[in-house]
């Protein structure tokens, strides 16, 4: 019967030896994904229609505007900078079946960023 008892303490060492393993790989995981989620974020935009077009507001608090990137394509609008501490915004929006994206004008008001896109002619 020894030989049972020793076998089994041995799988349950290994066993234990495993999941402490798994543990930490999973707080590592998370910490990275902790660590990144910090680094990006997505700004708060409010979108409002009119009978012309769609005016975007994007709230881009301490945005460094030489990093800032705005670029339109058919069906999307991604708008992207860094802060003057080095966090990220992102936002990636889909643009309606009317927005006509070559007519994007882009603008500061106050701390906000305006994006306006008029309606494709019909």
């Amino acid at each position: 019967m020894p030989a049972f008892k020793d076998l089994d303490e041995l799988i349950k060492n290994l066993l234990k030896q495993e999941e402490e393993k798994f543990r930490r790989i999973q707080r590592e995981i998370e910490e990275e994904i902790e660590r990144e989620l910090r680094r990006f974020s997505s700004p708060l935009y409010s979108v409002n229609e009119t009978d012309e077009g769609y005016e975007y507001l994007i709230d881009v608090p301490k945005a460094d505007l030489a990093t800032l990137k705005v670029e339109s394509r058919p069906r999307r609008l991604s708008v992207s900078c860094k802060t003057k501490d080095g966090k990220e915004y992102r936002l990636n929006l889909s643009l309606p079946d009317d927005a006509d994206p070559s007519t994007m004008d882009v603008s500061r008001v106050k701390w906000l960023l305006k994006v306006t896109i008029k309606k494709k002619k019909q």
